[in-house]
């Protein structure tokens, strides 16, 4: 195709159609579309409650990994040591 500068390009215009009322309604192959779009939209919302879940036990099981165990005698210990650490600078 050659064009020249300045020129549009020629396009087709586009045609539309109607559909007939029959080809409108409803077939038999078209109802078991429909029923399997419900089934997998059912199936879809199914596996997105089950992901939310799954990630909140993923959010809960490294929450307690991440967190270090402390007995309950570690901030008295650190308590203690810091009195300590401190009292012996007062002195000098």
């Amino acid at each position: 195709m050659e064009e020249t500068k300045g020129e549009p390009t020629k396009v087709a215009k586009r045609t539309f159609t109607r559909r007939r009322k029959q080809d409108r309604e409803e077939s038999p192959n078209q109802t078991s579309n429909c029923e399997d779009v419900i089934a997998l939209k059912k199936q879809i919302s199914q596996l997105e409650a089950e992901n939310k879940q799954l990630r909140k036990q993923i959010a809960a099981l490294t929450n307690s990994v991440s967190r270090p165990v402390q007995s309950d005698r570690d901030p008295v210990r650190e308590q203690q040591h810091n009195f300590f650490k401190y009292s012996n600078l007062r002195r000098y």
